[in-house]
């Protein structure tokens, strides 16, 4: 008899990576799994967390696993069949009452009821160990998959004339406003996935950046773009994970990212480390990347190499393992 899986998600939005995440998981699950998906009734504002905890209902299963930024709802699941992922920490240590509110909802009251926490890296491991002073054998770190859609690299030639860069994201922490200081008087051509606020927009148009913003992006088109680039930028000052990296790899791209963990560590050695902080040395990694065609190679083949370990089957095994071990607690009680 197949054991069920509930996998809870917030409710669908603009951000859906991590969704997709762990559908992938799911999918490349061992069969004595079946999986379904439940979804938050309401969004991610203060008021809709509220509501959320007041009328979700989750549907019956062996094993719940809350697939984070709704930590909160732990507080509704048994303690001894649920896993929560947690994505990172970031945003939760700033001062006030609401900070203060947010981070007892969303981080400890979560962690120190369940028994079984996982993070999407051993960076965010540590950091929950720190802020929560939780037992650290309660929280291990798991990784995420790359994405289907983005294993199939195709032939491109790299134009070290006018290089396209592609940045995905464009929340705070994905330093747009560096990454534009670093590209001023660079012939390239910048293209961003995501919504664009009105200092980034400000700041590109000031530091004479040729971008473009692009939004609602299908899976296919997103690969597209990262077929049609010739550099990946991810220079971000604060990171879970960091899937862009491991995506840019899998496409056969460089990447040129931030030395700070977890990126050190997502990118495993095969990408191009600057310091986020500082606009030059962002600009010496792109200009190196541009200039040495050994260099590139080596970035792509060490980048292939990299992306195996996370392969949805590999990935998938370590969730398995942990809900194995689920099972084996609760039949055991």
């Amino acid at each position: 008899m197949k054991s069920k899986v509930l996998y809870v998600e917030r409710k669908a939005g603009e951000f859906v990576s991590l969704e997709k995440a762990f559908r992938q998981i799911a999918q490349a699950l061992p069969d004595r799994f079946e999986t379904e998906f439940q979804q938050a009734p309401f969004g991610t504002r203060v008021h809709d967390t509220v509501r959320n905890l007041l009328l979700f209902r989750r549907k019956p299963a062996e094993i719940y696993h809350i697939t984070g930024h709704i930590n909160y709802l732990a507080l509704l699941f048994p303690v001894k069949n649920t896993v929560l992922s947690i994505m990172d920490l970031r945003d939760l240590d700033r001062p006030g009452v609401r900070a203060y509110f947010l981070r007892k909802l969303y981080i400890d009251l979560p962690v120190r009821r369940l028994k079984y926490i996982t993070a999407i890296s051993e960076q965010i491991r540590q950091e929950l160990i720190a802020t929560t002073g939780c037992d650290p054998e309660k929280i291990r770190a798991l990784d995420l998959p790359i994405l289907g859609h983005l294993e199939r690299p195709e032939t491109h030639t790299f134009n070290s004339q006018e290089p396209i860069l592609l940045q995905v994201g464009t929340m705070a922490n994905k330093n747009i406003e560096n990454l534009a200081v670093a590209l001023r008087g660079m012939v390239c051509r910048l293209r961003i996935i995501g919504r664009l606020s009105h200092n980034q927009r400000v700041t590109l148009e000031a530091n004479k950046v040729n971008f473009e913003s692009l939004q609602g992006l299908t899976d296919e088109e997103i690969r597209l773009e990262y077929g049609t680039a010739d550099i990946i930028t991810f220079c971000s000052t604060y990171e879970g994970f960091g899937l862009p990296i491991i995506e840019g790899q899998a496409m056969g791209k460089p990447v040129v990212t931030s030395k700070r963990k977890p990126m050190t560590d997502t990118s495993g050695g095969a990408a191009c480390l600057v310091d986020p902080t500082d606009p030059s040395s962002i600009r010496e990694g792109l200009e190196k990347v541009v200039k040495d065609s050994e260099y590139r190679a080596q970035l792509r083949a060490d980048g292939f190499k990299n992306v195996e370990r996370f392969r949805p089957a590999k990935v998938a095994e370590q969730y398995a393992a942990l809900y194995d071990e689920i099972l084996s607690g609760s039949l055991n009680e």
